[in-house]
């Protein structure tokens, strides 16, 4: 009789888990970032503020300053755009040839947390380059201590995979390489 009631337990937790990865073990890996061509390689990106934290709720925004989640995301963000060839810098003194910004995004609209990844790439006149939004995938589970890396890394490999930014930065230098030294 034990033996059914814990056997009623393990299922009844299992299907309170509503296919998730608790007694899985199901976590995603953190993705491998992609390279850029190698003519952009060492183009620097300008990162000089911490992401802002989109939300209607302050509550998220004080939780997140609380736990340094603007500063974890940028240093995040840094490390990936790195892996991808990027040189990051973090003055506006230092010579670049994008500027990014990066915000994170939380929705409970619907009723569930949604989280939108975003960077927007400018060029050194002020107009946008490109502008990525990655959102979590629902159902997705990895560790709590790869959360931003995984975010970064796909922000990463979008960027990685934009024609628009390496049109933009081949375009710079031939105007820098035309133009009088």
């Amino acid at each position: 009789m034990t033996r059914i009631w814990i056997a009623l337990a393990v299922a009844a937790s299992l299907a309170a888990c509503d296919g998730g990865n608790i007694l899985t073990g199901n976590l995603k890996p953190v993705p491998p970032v992609h390279r850029i061509p190698v003519d952009v390689e060492g183009r620097a990106i300008l990162i000089a503020e911490d992401p802002i934290i989109e939300t209607r709720d302050p509550v998220h925004i004080a939780r997140a300053r609380d736990h340094r989640v603007p500063q974890d995301l940028r240093a995040s963000m840094t490390k990936a755009l790195g892996l991808a060839g990027f040189k990051v810098v973090s003055t506006p003194a230092e010579p670049h040839d994008l500027v990014a910004k990066i915000a994170l995004a939380v929705n409970e609209d619907t009723g569930k947390v949604r989280q939108t990844y975003r960077l927007g790439l400018r060029g050194l006149d002020g107009a946008e380059v490109v502008q990525i939004d990655w959102g979590w995938p629902e159902g997705t589970f990895v560790d709590e201590n790869e959360v931003l890396d995984y975010a970064t890394h796909h922000v990463a490999n979008e960027l990685a995979a934009s024609p628009r930014v390496f049109a933009y930065l081949r375009r710079a230098r031939a105007d820098a390489g035309a133009s009088p030294p």
